[in-house]
């Protein structure tokens, strides 16, 4: 699981910047983003994330394209992290629901 996130650290040193530096730029910890290149990301919220990635001029979604998932599975992702806030939220309440009726 930890090459989702190498492309963060390959980012990072193709942008010159320190750990440190990113994260002071994206007010994070160290700690949060050293743990993250090492694919440790159990505590990670969306939002730091978000700012991790902001500053690297990346989006969410660019995560996905370094998954193991299959080319419906990373367009699905795609659409659902270009929605806005709102759409997300209502399209994972309708999604959570679809799934509970397994």
């Amino acid at each position: 699981m930890a090459k989702r996130f190498e492309f963060i650290r390959d980012k990072r040193t193709d942008m010159g910047l320190t750990i440190e530096q990113l994260a002071k730029k994206s007010n994070v910890s160290v700690d949060l983003i050293s743990r993250l290149e090492r694919g440790n990301r159990d505590d990670i919220t969306i939002s730091r994330l978000e700012s991790i990635l902001t500053v690297l001029g990346l989006k969410l979604g660019d995560i996905f394209e370094h998954s193991e998932l299959d080319e419906r599975g990373n367009q699905f992702v795609k659409e659902f992290f270009s929605l806005n806030d709102q759409e997300r939220k209502r399209y994972t309440d309708i999604f959570l629901k679809i799934m509970s009726l397994k």
